[in-house]
């Protein structure tokens, strides 16, 4: 029979040598086998697959306006709770790592007396113990660690997400205010001078009383709309300040919104892939399977534990000897019916979570889509609209000023009305934001890098 050698223990003064040595080699197959039960599956790649993204620094120049990847940027690293959350997560990997392990054996040293240095002493006894894991444990608790580190990544992930899509709503509305404030700005100067000249009007007799009275109402709203509007405009500013940490004054760069071509369904199938709680209740789904696969396994007999010792013999007439301990689970009573019915509804409640899972991120993304599809087309019309009523107004007041083809009052009127109009453009494409942004949350994204990469994937297809 072959045999496995461990290790070689000298007593003092070198009297005699203890080998605990020869283990048979077919126990060496069953803890060689529990060792493999037990390793942990390679976790470099699922680290690395879901490692939280490191933000590459923004170098800011002076007096340089700072665009909305750039604020997001530089959001990240001062939020405390993502840190925490995020902290949460690598804890919960340092804990992944060290489950799923065969325990460490008990050292036993048995027959030690204080009769040591007389001829009494005859024997000692050194043996190893290992406890043998149930068939499917260590599996089913590998599994459990996965879930507990899917739970805080899905947490991390989702919280993360969710402040971008705030800041970038505080982006969004610093433009607007900052838009609204300098028209109106631009409108209280028009309706006062407007007010000027109605007032030389009434003097000479060209307008009535009544449109004095109305001007100077129209004045007044105009102030007080801009002290709202500045208000706001603070407001939003310091909002923004106090999120991403960015001085209050700095200046946002404005660009164009990037527009969602793709079909719903594609979206739909896009928020599968980068939605973590898909990831997070497939795990769930695996770990009721190994639940029930462990507690099928019950019904086998299958060893507790192994002790194997040496006795050593101080006479030199005796013979030391060796010794193999083996505990054995014999299921003889407790047949674990109840808990094999349990895990088994406990899968089928899983896999229906599911599907209840998917369906409720459909929904998500196909509200969301619809939602921005309609404030698209309204934005786009409106574009249309509004850029044509204000090349003409533009035209009509030109025209004015030198044929005098207006009255005077009626000349600023029309600059209100292209100031009016621009508010209302401005007030779309905040609307059309704040949509575009609840889509890219709905879809698990947190920008439009991903359809764009889709879109890329897609134009090379079709080439």
């Amino acid at each position: 029979m072959n045999d496995c050698s461990f290790f070689t223990y000298t007593l003092p003064n070198n009297r005699h040598q203890i080998l605990y040595g020869k283990i048979p080699s077919f126990l060496a197959s069953i803890l060689i086998g529990g060792l493999v039960l037990g390793a942990p599956a390679s976790f470099a790649s699922e680290n690395d697959a879901a490692a939280t993204e490191r933000n590459a620094p923004v170098t800011i120049s002076d007096n340089t306006a700072l665009t909305e990847a750039q604020v997001v940027q530089l959001m990240l690293p001062y939020r405390r709770k993502l840190q925490s959350l995020e902290t949460s997560l690598e804890i919960e990997k340092y804990r992944y790592q060290s489950s799923g392990w065969i325990r460490n054996p008990e050292l036993r040293i048995s027959d030690i007396s204080n009769r040591y240095p007389n001829n009494d002493y005859s024997e000692l006894e050194i043996g190893l113990r290992i406890r043998i894991p149930d068939l499917g444990e260590l599996s089913a608790e590998k599994q459990k660690a996965r879930v507990d580190l899917w739970e805080k990544r899905v947490e991390a992930v989702r919280e993360r997400q969710q402040l971008i899509a705030r800041v970038r709503q505080n982006f969004a509305d610093v433009i607007l205010y900052d838009q609204l404030a300098e028209l109106a700005r631009q409108r209280v100067t028009k309706e006062r001078e407007r007010l000027n000249v109605i007032e030389r009007m009434v003097e000479i007799g060209s307008r009535s009383i009544v449109y004095f009275t109305k001007a100077k109402m129209w004045n007044a709203e105009s102030k007080n709309d801009y002290d709202r509007a500045v208000q706001k405009q603070s407001f939003a500013r310091r909002t923004l300040a106090r999120r991403s940490g960015i001085a209050e004054d700095t200046p946002l760069a404005t660009s164009d919104l990037p527009e969602v071509t793709q079909d719903v369904d594609v979206l739909i199938n896009l928020a599968y892939k980068n939605r973590p709680e898909i990831q997070l209740v497939d795990q769930r789904i695996e770990l009721t399977n190994r639940q029930k696969r462990y507690e099928i396994m019950q019904l086998f007999p299958w060893p507790n534990y192994v002790e194997i010792s040496h006795h050593e013999e101080m006479k030199k007439t005796d013979t030391d000897w060796r010794e193999l301990k083996l505990g054995i689970q014999l299921p003889l009573f407790n047949w674990n019916s109840g808990n094999i019915k349990a895990t088994s509804l406990a899968v089928k409640k899983k896999e229906d979570e599911s599907v209840a899972i998917r369906e409720s991120i459909e929904d998500e993304v196909r509200t969301a889509y619809d939602t921005y599809k309609d404030l698209l087309l309204d934005w786009k019309n409106f574009k249309v609209s509004a850029d044509e009523l204000i090349t003409n107004a533009n035209a009509v007041v030109e025209q004015a000023h030198h044929h005098q083809t207006l009255m005077p009052d009626e000349v600023y009127e029309m600059d209100i009305t292209i100031i009016e109009t621009k508010k209302l453009l401005s007030e779309r494409r905040w609307n059309l934001a704040y949509a575009l942004i609840e889509l890219y949350y709905a879809m698990g994204i947190e920008g439009p890098e991903k359809l764009n990469e889709l879109k890329a994937g897609n134009g090379q297809s079709n080439d």
